[in-house]
């Protein structure tokens, strides 16, 4: 029996969210820019106090211009992912608890809710995946 692709994607997104996992979508380098090209104004006009007084305010600025971009890694699996990206990642997560050997496909998504070390495994591949194949910035 088939693995549906669909109750996998809503069982690791239901892991994430219990684990609070957020992902950077694309604007943790905006506020990085931010935040050095104040420090380094900064540090020009102030010298040594311009370097923290322009860090502070980037910090700042760098906050406002990328609040609410920091989103749960539950939602991007389950609203974000082309058909192809939710293939890979089913079959990253099949490989990590494939030692499993559940006798039935159907035991595997209650495997997956109910398990500590599955949720583990299955955490560990996705954050994997998302880092490396998404290239998203994992937030927690």
């Amino acid at each position: 029996m088939p693995i549906d692709t669909r109750e996998l994607m809503e069982a690791i997104a239901i892991v994430a969210d219990e684990h609070n996992v957020r992902v950077a979508v694309k604007q943790s380098g905006k506020g990085a820019a931010v935040c050095a090209a104040c420090s380094f104004v900064g540090g020009m006009l102030l010298g040594p106090v311009g370097l923290a007084v322009g860090g502070a305010a980037g910090g700042v600025a760098a906050y406002k211009m990328t609040s609410g971009t920091f989103r749960p890694l539950g939602e991007v699996i389950l609203n974000d992912l082309t058909d192809s990206q939710r293939e890979q990642l089913v079959q990253h997560v099949s490989k990590a608890v494939a030692d499993i050997h559940p006798t039935d496909v159907v035991m595997l998504l209650p495997l997956i809710v109910q398990n500590a070390s599955i949720q583990q495994a299955v955490l560990n591949t996705v954050m994997s995946f998302v880092t490396n194949e998404l290239r998203m910035q994992i937030v927690d």
